[in-house]
């Protein structure tokens, strides 16, 4: 996975959060809700900025501030307990909790997401039976 240094634009930006989650722009498109189209725009400066719901998908999705995203202002990542939006944004909308982290180095989250239902809980049930075999 290459690094990016520059984070002076918003498509930057957008690409090192995405990269630094060990994704590909398939996955950061299903975990935000987003088409993979229009990942790719904001990235490649096509698109300039985001409309405040997208942002706030892509916020919540890579667990950073929206402000810093969008401006490049203050810290990258939010306190834990959230993310606090800008005024201008948020409108009432206030703290949005961070999701975890996606867990699996060698699974992507968008293959996951095309599994059943039935599959998802299948594999949450033989994890959890594994987590309980351990005595954790």
């Amino acid at each position: 996975m290459s690094r990016v240094d520059r984070l002076d634009t918003f498509s930057h930006r957008l690409r090192n959060a995405r990269m630094l989650q060990g994704w590909t722009q398939k996955d950061l498109a299903v975990a935000s809700n987003l088409s993979q189209s229009a990942i790719g725009n904001y990235e490649s400066g096509q698109r300039l900025q985001p409309s405040s719901d997208a942002l706030i998908k892509l916020t919540r999705a890579l667990r950073v501030s929206a402000l810093w995203l969008s401006t490049g202002e203050g810290p990258m990542l939010d306190a834990p307990t959230g993310h606090v939006l800008p005024d201008s944004i948020a409108d009432g909308i206030g703290e949005i909790p961070d999701p975890p982290a996606w867990p699996f180095e060698t699974v992507s989250y968008s293959a996951y997401s095309r599994l059943s239902r039935q599959e998802r809980r299948q594999i949450e049930l033989v994890l959890a039976a594994y987590i309980k075999a351990r005595g954790e």
